[in-house]
């Protein structure tokens, strides 16, 4: 066995030298996981000034939500399902 943490998580403040504003991030890796629907848990997360993004790798699907009213988003890239479903039809989605 190795000595070694399972999971890393650095907390980094950001200074944009332009406008003095500070922002924060938090960074995390993780070598292990429980079993679930997926092997690994592909996930990103932004939120700044006017908005956010929330990526989901694993499931194929990201969102951007903005400020302005009406400016949310659900995009998710096209791709087909080869499975056949529990009713034991082909989905095709």
């Amino acid at each position: 066995d190795i000595p070694a943490e399972d999971t890393i998580t650095l907390t980094v403040q950001w200074l944009n030298i332009k406008s003095g504003n500070l922002g924060t991030a938090v960074y995390t890796a993780s070598w292990v996981a429980a079993n679930a629907d997926v092997h690994s848990q592909q996930r990103f997360f932004y939120m700044g000034h006017n908005g956010e993004i929330n990526v989901d790798q694993a499931h194929r699907g990201y969102s951007a939500a903005g400020d302005a009213k009406g400016s949310f988003r659900n995009i998710n890239p096209l791709y087909m399902k080869y499975t056949v479903g529990s009713d034991g039809h082909f989905g095709g989605h």
